[in-house]
């Protein structure tokens, strides 16, 4: 091992074999160098044909580009003193014990150890995941796994937006072309862990149902226009477009609450009332809620409620719930 100032240029950025960082943020490290400049040196792998692979210190490397500094330290291993897989286990295990590594980081990590270290799974669940701070189960390591399935753009997107595994493992599934399709709707809203599987379910749903591709599905239903909307907020969005969808998906239940809707609406209460049913109609009850502050509120809720029944109004819904 030699102690050496290498320079910047003769550092092949593209040779990602030990590489585990992905989208990474600079701008604090990047603030660092300019003050006290490089303090840890990086590690690179002097490989037979006399090129140098970066082991550890990508980012430092990245900001040396950026402030274009001339030369880096580096401590230099040659090829028999660090094999391949050891020098990902010393990347592995110097990001994974500075930091918290991002999804895509830890896909990347248990596929090349998979893939190119022939690593077990076993080894990879009990050993590998406690390591970058997940359980050790065979689901969560299939569906960090499952990640190498994502495009690029789509990648960073998971990354920016702090999208779920659960959610990542879901949109793996689909094709890259559709990977991109989904993510003109997604890359505009940021829903939930929760809605965000609703709306990758609903999607397949339909897909498998009427044999038509997610690219057919937004296109046709033009759902990239319910979520473009620059007045919107994120919510409002999300909520229009799981609309639209449950719509599609299931188009005889949204009509009748539809109905139900506009039902309601004809009894006229007090925004402090509002008529709660079953959004599936299978529970054949409805509850009245209602909220005051004072006696005078109450007295009017109740007029408009004695109102709706002198107009036949409830009587029209109750009949209509009951069909």
């Amino acid at each position: 091992m030699l102690l050496q100032y290498l320079n910047v240029s003769s550092l092949n950025i593209a040779d990602d074999s030990y590489r585990i960082t992905f989208a990474p943020e600079l701008e604090e490290l990047k603030r660092s160098v300019k003050v006290a400049g490089i303090i840890q040196p990086i590690n690179v792998r002097h490989t037979p044909e006399g090129t140098y692979q970066i082991v550890t210190g990508y980012k430092r490397v990245l900001v040396m580009q950026e402030l274009e500094r001339q030369s880096i330290p580096a401590l230099i291993h040659e090829p028999n003193d660090l094999s391949p897989t050891q020098a990902f286990l010393w990347s592995l295990h110097d990001n994974a014990v500075a930091r918290s590594l991002n999804l895509i980081e830890k896909s990347v990590a248990l596929t090349k150890l998979n893939q190119f270290y022939q690593m077990s799974e076993d080894e990879l669940a009990k050993q590998f995941l406690p390591l970058i701070g997940e359980e050790p189960s065979f689901k969560i390591l299939h569906q960090l796994m499952s990640l190498d399935s994502l495009t690029e753009p789509v990648k960073t997107h998971v990354v920016k937006s702090k999208v779920a595994l659960s959610s990542a493992s879901r949109m793996s599934e689909f094709t890259p072309s559709t990977q991109q399709a989904l993510l003109g709707v997604l890359s505009h809203i940021n829903p939930s862990t929760n809605k965000l599987n609703e709306l990758l379910a609903l999607l397949r749903e339909i897909s498998a149902r009427d044999g038509l591709t997610v690219e057919d599905i937004l296109s046709r239903y033009q759902l990239l226009q319910v979520v473009v909307n620059p007045t919107a907020t994120s919510a409002d969005k999300v909520s229009a477009l799981r609309q639209a969808l449950r719509g599609i998906r299931l188009p005889q239940l949204t009509e009748r609450q539809k109905q139900l809707a506009h039902l309601i609406q004809g009894l006229e209460l007090p925004t402090q009332a509002k008529v709660v049913a079953d959004p599936y109609f299978e529970n054949k009850n409805m509850k009245l809620e209602c909220q005051f502050s004072h006696p005078e509120e109450l007295d009017s809720v109740i007029k408009k409620i004695q109102a709706a029944f002198e107009k036949q109004k409830w009587q029209e819904i109750f009949e209509w719930y009951r069909t």
